[in-house]
């Protein structure tokens, strides 16, 4: 028996250890982040999709209110991906493609072969537009979806214009709204942890040189935890927000450099560490501002604390002192470094809270002027590197070509009697990477069992009238809408349950509904992950190329930015077109970057390299966008030799950046920081608007921060 035992030890071992993974993968499915949770987003965007769906109860159509429901539902969805702005172009493609798509399922369903055959067509170009981030993908995705739902019923062209304009109506409602409300931040969490790194830097920047830095260093670590949800990846104040907390880690760095050299500094000229006391005091005090600013979301003076700082810096650059001490020199290099991160810092801060905040609690008009305008040429460029072979786009695309139509196949072959939701789950659980696949596929169909049995139980029990079932749909719709951030399982859940409530209106057996829909949606999502096998996407899809293909875009663009700045002669055509390369070269590096760090960590890219220089390159493009159009309007400086070393320097900087991506021997390091002191002068002597110095100072700052998550040393870190 002994032996017997100990024989079945080995085979329980791994079964115990694999029970425990799945009941641990499980458990992570339904944590829910509660600092992530919004119950005003949840409401804002609710209201829409309940008042359709009320309206159109209210006129005892119950059809058109389903369908004005699921349109208006749908763009809640986009606007969530795409929070806190709803970007009107996307918002009206959105509505008109579901419109669209609508009109086509319905007006060819009668003729089989042609309504598989538009499916085909129709579902590789919504995997193509996956090319162009999160929220296009997104659109294609439900347009997927408003042929496979709305296009099993047969309905001539008149019927099917009717139906699809009730889901355009919704959707348009629910844009509106949502223009007017407009979306908070919610992301109070996140800025209050921030505002405690920065708290923790200022008072290591007023301790001891003796005192240790590990206690900052793990504040820093849970700011940096909060802002790394996978739920936040490509939302514009998150960007600026990890910006912000990067900047803050180099602060730290820099004044851990600071505090090695005052204890030298101790020793051999004591009345130096007196003198240069003033200015630590000043960077605890601007950090505290910045602190303040970012729980308040009020924007403040940048007074005294700041003018202090910039006097100081100001005096102790001129001050003969640093010449003749090598200690000394290196100590006031490190505080003019803090001084232009810190620099960079309010003015992210100021973004954040001037374009947000302010207007994020009240109701304002709709700014329609301020439609992004559409990047025809850019796009077209994206489009055709999509195409290669080896691209995850192209792959997608194609699977989903695929595996749509043929469940829709399936579906009609097994005589399901809802069969539209095998494809639905196809199209859903479907990516263009396995780890997003699989993991989102889980949550799905975890949400999708929780609410189910969520919406059975409730409208088995209560037998609801249309008027209860409104008040049902709203409190679903709120409790999915406020947890889409906190956690994915959870909002699909509740989303599940408001989806089944909504045909609980028009369907007599909701029990048989939801077993139907949990059926379909796991036969759905073992034909995707088959789909994916058949031909996946390879690891770590092109991130490195994107990002080093990002870095030239970018070093081409702000060279001949700084010669326009510098009235050197430029091609105004040149000029245009290295611009759209910088920015499409933008969009191919963030899309590289958010498939890889969903793959698993053995695979995946560092993921705080991998944001942290996404954020670097968006604040070089912005600062560059930013002096070339000053440049445009005469703020310009005659030709010069700090500005021609100072450009020379940038594109070297970048250089070494790209280098180092592709994992060749960089150059040494320049002095950048120094190159920018001595152009400002020139500038500041010849009377060029201060606002060029300042684009150029955020360029430093930006490329210095790159470097430096990149690995590369600069040359105040050399020293």
């Amino acid at each position: 028996m002994e032996r017997t035992a100990t024989s079945l030890e080995p085979r329980v071992a791994p079964t115990r250890r694999r029970l425990a993974s799945a009941l641990a993968v499980l458990a992570d499915t339904l944590r829910v982040d509660r600092g992530l949770v919004a119950p005003v987003v949840g409401a804002i965007t609710a209201v829409p999709v309940i008042t359709v769906f009320a309206v159109g109860l209210a006129f005892a159509n119950v059809t058109g209110a389903i369908a004005m429901a699921v349109g208006a539902q749908l763009i809640a969805i986009v606007s969530l991906i795409a929070a806190p702005r709803l970007s009107i172009p996307l918002a009206l493609i959105d509505a008109g493609a579901m419109g669209a798509a609508v009109l086509l399922g319905m007006s060819s369903v009668s003729v089989p072969w042609l309504h598989v055959g538009l499916l085909v067509f129709w579902c590789f170009g919504a995997g193509l537009v996956s090319v162009f981030g999160q929220v296009p993908a997104a659109i294609g995705n439900q347009s997927i979806i408003a042929y496979v739902v709305f296009g099993r019923f047969a309905g001539s062209i008149p019927i099917a214009l009717h139906l699809a304009g009730f889901v355009v109506v919704g959707s348009i409602v629910e844009i509106t709204a949502l223009l007017v409300l407009r979306l908070p931040p919610s992301l109070r969490v996140q800025r209050t942890k921030l505002a405690a790194a920065c708290d923790a830097v200022a008072e290591l920047a007023r301790g001891a040189a003796t005192d240790s830095a590990i206690a900052a260093l793990a504040v820093v670590d849970d700011a940096e935890r909060t802002l790394a949800a996978s739920s936040l990846f490509g939302r514009t104040d998150v960007r600026d927000l990890r910006a912000v907390l990067d900047q803050v880690r180099r602060v730290r760095l820099e004044l851990t450099t600071i505090a090695g050299l005052r204890v030298r500094l101790l020793e051999r000229l004591p009345e130096s560490v007196d003198e240069l006391r003033g200015a630590r005091q000043a960077i605890a005090d601007v950090l505290e501002e910045i602190a303040v600013a970012l729980r308040t979301q009020h924007s403040p003076t940048w007074s005294a604390a700041t003018a202090t700082l910039e006097d100081t810096l100001r005096r102790l650059d001129v001050h003969d002192e640093p010449r003749r001490d090598v200690i000394v020199g290196q100590y006031v290099a490190h505080l003019a470094a803090v001084g232009g991160q810190l620099r960079s810092m309010r003015l992210l801060v100021n973004d954040l809270i001037t374009d947000e905040s302010p207007r994020a609690r009240r109701v304002v008009a709709p700014s329609w002027q301020r439609a992004e305008a559409v990047d025809w040429r850019g796009g077209l460029s994206l489009l055709r590197d999509a195409m290669r072979p080896s691209s995850s786009t192209l792959r997608h695309a194609v699977r989903l070509a695929i595996a749509v139509p043929a469940s829709v196949l399936v579906a009609s072959w097994l005589s399901l009697p809802r069969g539209y939701w095998l494809a639905f789950s196809v199209a859903v659980i479907l990516k263009p990477d396995y780890s997003t696949l699989l993991r989102r596929g889980v949550g799905r169909l975890v949400g999708t069992a929780i609410g189910a049995t969520v919406a059975t139980l409730v409208v088995s029990v209560t037998h609801p009238d249309l008027a209860a079932t409104a008040v049902i749909v709203a409190v679903f719709a709120w409790t999915a809408y406020s947890t889409w951030s906190a956690n994915f399982s959870v909002s699909i859940g509740f989303i599940t349950a408001l989806v089944l409530t909504l045909l609980s209106t028009s369907l007599h057996d909701p029990v048989s509904t939801a077993l139907d829909r949990l059926l379909d949606f796991t036969l759905g999502g073992l034909i995707a992950v088959v789909s994916y096998l058949a031909w996946p996407t390879p690891s770590r899809a092109g991130v490195a190329e994107a990002q080093r293909g990002l870095f030239v875009a970018l070093g081409d663009y702000l060279a001949l930015t700084m010669s326009v700045v510098s009235s050197r002669p430029v091609d105004p055509a040149a000029l245009m077109e290295s611009s759209r390369r910088a920015r499409v070269a933008w969009a191919r590096a963030e899309a590289a970057v958010g498939r890889s760090i969903e793959e698993p960590s053995a695979t995946r890219i560092d993921p705080t390299q991998g944001r942290g220089l996404l954020a670097v390159a968006l604040r070089i493009l912005r600062a560059t966008h930013a002096l070339r159009i000053e440049a445009e309007r005469g703020a310009r400086v005659g030709p010069d030799e700090t500005m021609l070393v100072l450009a020379r320097e940038y594109h070297a900087a970048l250089a070494r950046l790209e280098a180092q991506l592709d994992n060749q021997t960089p150059e040494p390091p320049g002095d950048l920081r120094s190159r920018y002191r001595d152009a400002k002068r020139h500038l500041d002597g010849n009377g060029v608007a201060p606002t060029i110095a300042s684009h150029l100072d955020e360029l430093v700052n930006a490329i210095n921060t790159g470097a430096h998550l990149a690995g590369l040393t600069t040359l105040s870190d050399a020293t």
